[in-house]
């Protein structure tokens, strides 16, 4: 019998991104709002180069989206209006890490989860474990086999 969370289907919202300068452009594009951990493995093996980018904000509400649809700041200007500013939000990249292929310059499709968290020096890692995905996600760190997670703070 499967349970009623196996059966939800992945929620996903628009997005938009702009840059603040006049004559930007505006893009629309696909994305994930406060994503489960599988909503995110599934938008990752979507993605065109197996990565998302995420933002968390001060209150733990996370948006990911494909790497190669827009840029961190770009996303924040469009979608709240404002400018980012160091501090304001948590910013990163999920994507897959294959151990038996390190060195290969090749992308990885599967694997184990990495996690890059981009501006750890002012609030990256303190806003990122307030959502609650990443706060599961970072508890598997130190674990064993292919539960485990890989969580750079850069």
């Amino acid at each position: 019998m499967h349970s009623f969370r196996q059966y939800i289907i992945e929620k996903s919202v628009k997005l938009s991104a702009s840059l603040p300068y006049k004559g930007a452009k505006w893009d629309t594009f696909r994305g994930l709002e406060n994503p489960t951990e599988r909503e995110i493995v599934a938008h990752i093996k979507k993605s065109r180069f197996y990565s998302l980018r995420f933002m968390v904000d001060m209150k733990g509400k996370m948006w990911a989206w494909d790497a190669d649809d827009a840029l961190h700041d770009a996303v924040v200007y469009a979608m709240t209006g404002n400018q980012y500013l160091s501090g304001s939000y948590a910013k990163g990249q999920i994507g897959f890490i294959d151990l038996d292929d390190l060195y290969s310059g090749n992308v990885a499709k599967k694997g184990h989860l990495r996690v890059i968290v981009h501006n750890t020096r002012t609030v990256g890692t303190d806003f990122a474990l307030k959502n609650k995905t990443m706060k599961a996600l970072a508890k598997r760190i130190n674990s064993t086999g292919e539960e485990r997670v890989y969580w750079k703070d850069a």
